[in-house]
């Protein structure tokens, strides 16, 4: 037991559920890790392309995975002032960060990699926890199939 002992042990399995929030977290984390990178590279004036592995089916009727490269949708962009902007992202909606604001003021581009490094953390946090349950849909009951009345 003295092995054991220098170990640190709890009561957790791989089959506990996660909360919805938890993996909205999650979700958003690994989207800001993308972000940061292609704004690292836009910064060096690079083209970052994120790989996707896809099934396909090929001529003789097999399913193969295949690896392709696509360019990411950017979440910052450049307001009519001037300013650089930021949007957060769950899929296509804007995530809420307040009542009524859902952009961050960046300024200039070269502020771009810093800003989204505060925002990881925030997420790390849980400061964002709020919004992103506001983006979860309770789930209602199952859809039953109508059944055919008997001829």
């Amino acid at each position: 037991m003295q092995h054991l002992s220098k170990l640190s042990l709890t009561v957790t399995s791989q089959k506990q559920p996660v909360s919805p929030v938890a993996k909205k977290r999650l979700n958003l984390l690994r989207k800001l890790e993308l972000q940061i990178q292609a704004a690292e590279a836009e910064l060096r004036d690079e083209e970052f392309l994120e790989e996707i592995r896809k099934w396909v089916r090929g001529e003789d009727g097999e399913r193969e995975q295949v690896t392709e490269k696509r360019p990411i949708r950017k979440w910052w962009w450049q307001h009519h002032t001037g300013a650089w902007m930021l949007t957060l992202k769950d899929g296509a909606k804007p995530l809420p960060l307040l009542e009524d604001k859902n952009s961050i003021e960046i300024g200039e581009i070269t502020n771009l990699v810093e800003v989204l490094q505060t925002v990881r953390s925030a997420v790390l946090a849980g400061e964002l926890d709020d919004a992103l349950e506001q983006m979860v849909k309770p789930k209602g009951k199952p859809k039953t199939p109508a059944t055919k009345p008997k001829a």
